[in-house]
């Protein structure tokens, strides 16, 4: 029994090594011409100052690994765009690479494609090279201005409605004053000090300052005779006192602790944000399902993007370059994000940007794209298996992507809050600002009351 399995093991191994002699026998010798295009981190193209182009990455090692197993030569042809090739192919470095393989201009487009029913009908596909999930970089959230944080203790509601309970307090104290029935005539001029009896709107401004005072927790005082008058003030002194100390409560608070802008996670809080807008590459699969689709998030996202036109591009150096400047998204797999990331952050020296949770949307398989019915198809279908399930094309992709652990760190905001700091500039330049804009409405007035004055001709003695 032993022996008839060790002959029938002996005999498989003969079989399977006939069949790879004979695929190998077919690239045996053959030099193969491999389209690409600059796609980071897996093929990065750099022109360099001869005219020439350098090209760096995960791609230039696992296709000389598999040349080497196939036992073939090969060169590239890159795929760059210009006037010419944009006028024959399109602005799609992608579609180029298609069409210079369904043309047999060139063997293979190795950069790694998204098989389609529409592309299969021209290309084959091999088996995949690569599979990853989506991700988002995404704009790392920045701390919120703290120029107008001596409003955020309370709601915009509750400012209006203490607006609405101080102008209703000056109303009622002023009418209470001016249509007493217990007043005559000698008692408003002995209160008020004048020969003259007050007007209301006399009554209304003196009022108004004495109810700011209180609000501001100034101080003051009012004199009062008839009794609706004493409990009109008394409650608005109770108002006063919660108010005041619940806004004095929490206004350092405020002050002092950043308060860090909303994270973007997910298509949805993109679609709701005001500050990040979406870059779409359209001849990728996850680009043309946003554009094409009839509702939900990915409708608004696709409609706000196709209504600014230079968020909708191809070229992968312009999306790099749009990034860059901040305010944009852009949904690609997880190994660029991470790319673009670590690269920003050795440009800048900060990490000015982040990466979202995976997005739900179908992972992405990559495979290498070869002439239709092409004779090297089986050849490289066996040998990227063996690649892909012997680890060494992840371990080459993660290997080529610099490392940046502090700007994929989860934060917690509370350890940036154990120790004590002093009050800074920009904690009480609100404050500052306040200061500023009355100083300039207290010159405006000033101006605009002489400007009055000398239009109605009179003179200014200054003694």
């Amino acid at each position: 029994m032993w022996s008839r399995l060790f002959i029938l093991l002996i005999t498989w191994n003969s079989y399977f090594r006939v069949a790879e002699s004979k695929r190998n026998a077919e690239l045996n010798g053959a030099h193969l011409t491999f389209a690409v295009y600059h796609n980071p981190p897996y093929d990065v193209l750099t022109l360099k100052p001869d005219g020439n182009y350098s090209h760096k990455g995960s791609g230039p090692t696992w296709q000389n690994w598999l040349a080497k197993k196939l036992n073939f030569t090969f060169s590239y042809r890159y795929v760059i765009l210009n006037q010419t090739t944009i006028e024959k192919y399109g602005a799609s470095a992608i579609e180029f690479g298609l069409r210079l393989t369904a043309d047999k201009e060139v063997d293979a487009f190795v950069n790694g494609l998204t098989s389609t029913p529409e592309r299969k009908k021209k290309v084959d596909f091999s088996y995949f090279i690569w599979t990853e999930p989506y991700a988002m970089v995404v704009p790392r959230p920045g701390e919120e201005p703290r120029l107008f944080a001596f409003v955020r203790p309370f709601q915009p509601l509750v400012w209006q409605l203490i607006l609405i309970t101080m102008l209703a307090v000056v109303c009622f104290m002023s009418f209470f004053s001016k249509f007493s029935l217990k007043m005559d005539v000698a008692e408003h001029r002995q209160e008020s000090g004048q020969t003259q009896i007050r007007t209301l709107s006399q009554y209304a401004s003196s009022y108004f300052v004495y109810v700011l005072n209180i609000i501001t927790n100034q101080g003051g005082n009012v004199n009062g005779i008839r009794l609706s008058f004493r409990i009109l003030v008394g409650v608005w002194l109770l108002i006063a006192t919660v108010l005041v100390n619940s806004y004095s409560g929490t206004i350092v608070s405020y002050l002092t602790v950043p308060k860090i802008k909303p994270s973007i996670n997910t298509f949805e809080d993109l679609a709701i944000s005001k500050d990040v807008e979406l870059i779409i590459k359209k001849d990728v699969v996850i680009g043309q399902q946003i554009l094409s689709a009839k509702s939900g998030t990915f409708k608004i996202l696709g409609d706000r993007t196709r209504n600014n036109p230079e968020r909708l591009l191809t070229d992968q150096t312009e999306i790099d370059n749009l990034l860059a400047k901040g305010g944009h998204a852009f949904p690609w797999i997880v190994s660029f994000c991470k790319f673009f990331i670590a690269g920003q952050l050795k440009k800048d020296g900060t990490c000015r940007f982040e990466m979202t949770d995976p997005v739900p949307f179908q992972t992405a398989f990559f495979s290498i794209v070869l002439q239709k019915n092409s004779k090297f198809t089986r050849a490289f279908n066996d040998a990227l298996m063996l690649m892909w399930e012997s680890g060494q094309i992840t371990f080459w992709v993660t290997n080529d992507i610099p490392r940046a652990p502090k700007c994929f760190a989860k934060i917690n905001p509370r350890t940036t809050l154990t120790r004590q700091v002093p009050i800074q500039l920009k904690d009480l330049m609100s404050a500052f600002f306040i200061f500023a804009i009355g100083q300039g409405l207290a010159i405006l007035a000033f101006v605009m009351e002489n400007v009055i004055h000398f239009r109605r001709g009179h003179t200014v003695v200054i003694r």
